[in-house]
């Protein structure tokens, strides 16, 4: 990086090479992939914590095809705690996919 600037923006972001960041052909792919990122990240405003958390896990639950000990494992967590947390969800009406089920996708 090379900036003398509080803020570090594409012209400061050198390749090994020397070369700018945009002026190579990955410049397209880097504006997708910031896009994407930033559209992801407006996913979260306007949700609380909770509604993150739960999104997280269930999608995670689905990614695992419903292996809670393998999604407990991925998402740094007790097998206990994901088992709680399901049971949570299940008490407020949210569907839970049990193992080897994927819940259907909502949208």
């Amino acid at each position: 990086l090379l900036s003398t600037d509080a803020e570090i923006d594409v012209d400061a972001i050198r390749l090994p090479d020397g070369s700018r960041l945009d002026d190579t052909p990955l410049n397209g792919v880097v504006q997708k992939a910031a896009a994407a990122a930033d559209a992801v990240s407006r996913t979260f405003v306007g949700k609380t914590v909770a509604e993150v958390e739960q999104d997280l896990i269930l999608q995670t639950l689905d990614h695992c095809l419903g292996n809670r000990t393998h999604a407990a494992n991925i998402l740094g967590i007790s097998i206990r705690t994901l088992r709680n947390k399901l049971k949570e969800y299940g008490e407020q009406g949210v569907p839970v996919p049990t193992p080897g089920e994927v819940r259907p996708q909502f949208g």
